[in-house]
């Protein structure tokens, strides 16, 4: 799938939407409101799978990724390597750099407030812009989508939400503002975007080709 494509996809029609409408919300609600009331409504099943969910946003879920396609196609191995680079270029920019320090909501919120914690989640307080789980995962569903290879709204749909749902776990579990969230999922789909673009630029259509029809599996085989 090409930079074009996937710019033009039913996955980027669907992330376009939602950026539009998460926009929406963050002007209308102001920051620690919509995260006080998400706090505030904890049940028992929300935490079992929201504490488990969220590690799909994990670096080390990105690193099996690219493990795995070094069996599948030296390309789109290539192209999660170049996205996982990007987005620890982004996170380590602004979370360490640029807005190092900044609260996360257990320090934003008065001590006096009753809030829910998931037992077992080491809780944060500072360093909180961007989401680094949410712009992992919106960049793994985004690889994944491109490794389907299929334009259908349905599979889209699908691995969007699985993108949603860990951004929203980010937020359910105290340990990110909306706002982060929703600029996490911005950067780790630019991450994709750019890495595609760069694919375009660095290699030629014939080493594309190439490094598409081989793989680890293949040298090790002897078959394609």
């Amino acid at each position: 799938m090409t930079a074009k494509n996937f710019f033009q996809s039913k996955f980027m029609l669907l992330f376009g939407i939602l950026l539009v409408a998460a926009a929406w919300l963050a002007l209308l609600i102001p920051k620690g409101e919509l995260e006080w009331i998400i706090n505030q409504n904890h049940t028992p099943a929300m935490d079992f799978l929201f504490k488990y969910l969220t590690w799909l946003g994990d670096g080390i879920v990105m690193a099996f990724l690219i493990i795995g396609l070094l069996f599948y196609n030296y390309r789109l191995t290539v192209l999660a390597s170049f996205s996982a680079i990007l987005q620890a270029i982004f996170i380590s920019l602004f979370k360490r750099w640029l807005f190092a320090g900044l609260e996360r909501p257990l320090a934003f919120f008065d001590h006096d407030q009753a809030l829910n914690f998931v037992e077992g989640v080491d809780v944060h307080t500072t360093n909180s812009f961007p989401s680094g789980h949410t712009t992992t995962a919106f960049a793994l569903f985004a690889l994944l989508f491109i490794i389907i290879n299929k334009n259908d709204i349905l599979i889209a749909g699908m691995l969007l939400l699985g993108a949603v749902l860990v951004g929203f776990s980010r937020v359910y579990l105290l340990q990110h503002f909306v706002i982060d969230v929703y600029f996490g999922a911005l950067f780790g789909i630019l991450s994709v975007i750019i890495a595609l673009f760069l694919m375009e630029k660095i290699f030629s259509s014939q080493t594309l080709t190439e490094m598409k029809n081989n793989s680890l599996r293949t040298k090790l085989f002897n078959k394609k």
